[in-house]
């Protein structure tokens, strides 16, 4: 009798212990609040520029430069803990697929409050990949409501400046967004494009602050580059107002309007309001516009010479366009040589990846 009763006492414990262990995990995966580190930098337009703050990614001579977008993986703890290996496989099958030089990613990464774990992880297999890699935020990526989400935007942050081949910079604090920053694709010593990765995330548009920032930057590198503007790429996640205008005159067979490639266009093209961030951007030479957030649009079109680009969504919870034959599902990658940028959508297999459900933005 009394060594069962120790029996139970020692299996009593045992349980008790998990149950504590638990409910510490749980708290500390999913309740617990990550703030991160509040960093103060605040930029001036009065500030000396330095093109040596400005980071580098090698090309080498006289081969094509390949930048993989990832747009909208939209992990999330809870409800895709037991996906990752799926998100990973497709993943992997891009990277194997594109071989690129550059993978970026236009926000949502994650998306719901619980993105500790996914962006984690997230961060880890881009690094796996030993190739740079340059992120945005999305309206998802901190939360249902900005900074609601277990890992905030300042801890995001501190994630992603740790990782070992990110590019990533909070950027100055004062431009009502963080997650701003630039670098340059170098050849041979020269600047081969410039590179503006910029938040629209959770407020709705690119601020004034940002466009200030964005033509400092721009004319800085430019006084270094000979007194010539550098091509620019723009990548970031919700859409200007211009995508909607491009396709009216797209669908209207205006004279600057031109598709490169198919055209799917499923869910309206809501996005940033407007602000003259496409003049500025056009003015300093930005030949690519490239955003995600709506998963149900997939395009390129040229208008008025700067290619906008509706990236093709990856990971979970992809859907078909209304033929009901094209997965829009995969990712779009930008082939640069000196004289030309070939867009390719790689579409993926939801059979072969087993990718579930669908929903917008």
């Amino acid at each position: 009798m009394k060594k069962t009763k120790k029996i139970l006492i020692i299996l009593f414990s045992i349980l008790s212990s998990l149950i504590v262990v638990a409910l510490i995990s749980a708290y500390f995966l999913f309740l617990h609040h990550y703030k991160g580190t509040n960093i103060v930098n605040e930029w001036s337009k009065t500030d000396e520029f330095n093109i040596e703050s400005i980071a580098t990614v090698e090309k080498q001579k006289d081969k094509d430069f390949v930048v993989l977008n990832l747009a909208d993986v939209q992990m999330c703890d809870l409800e895709d803990i037991f996906h990752f290996s799926t998100i990973k496989s497709e993943i992997d099958y891009l990277v194997k697929t594109t071989k690129p030089n550059l993978i970026t990613l236009t926000g949502d990464q994650t998306w719901s409050n619980e993105n500790l774990i996914s962006l984690k992880v997230l961060i880890s297999w881009l690094d796996s990949y030993k190739i740079p890699y340059a992120p945005v935020f999305g309206n998802h990526d901190y939360g249902n409501q900005k900074d609601s989400a277990v890992a905030s935007q300042n801890f995001c942050c501190d994630l992603y400046e740790k990782g070992k081949y990110s590019l990533f910079k909070r950027g100055p604090s004062n431009l009502g967004a963080l997650g701003n920053y630039v670098f340059n694709i170098v050849e041979d010593g020269k600047i081969f494009k410039t590179i503006y990765m910029l938040d629209s995330g959770y407020e709705d548009k690119i601020t004034d602050q940002q466009i200030e920032w964005f033509n400092w930057n721009a004319d800085g590198i430019k006084s270094a580059n000979n007194g010539e503007y550098s091509q620019g790429m723009v990548f970031f996640h919700k859409p200007l107002p211009e995508y909607a205008t491009a396709y009216r005159h797209y669908s209207w067979d205006m004279s600057d309007a031109e598709a490169i490639g198919e055209v799917y266009q499923n869910w309206s093209m809501s996005g940033s309001m407007q602000n003259g961030f496409f003049d500025a951007a056009k003015s300093k030479n930005v030949v690519d516009i490239v955003c995600g957030h709506q998963h149900g649009n997939n395009w390129t079109i040229k208008y008025q010479d700067v290619r906008l680009t509706f990236a093709l969504k990856t990971g979970e919870l992809g859907g078909y366009y209304s033929d009901e034959t094209t997965y829009l599902n995969g990712a779009t990658a930008f082939c640069l040589s000196e004289d030309s940028t070939q867009i390719q959508n790689i579409f993926v297999d939801e059979k072969q990846f087993h990718i579930n459900g669908s929903h917008n933005d």
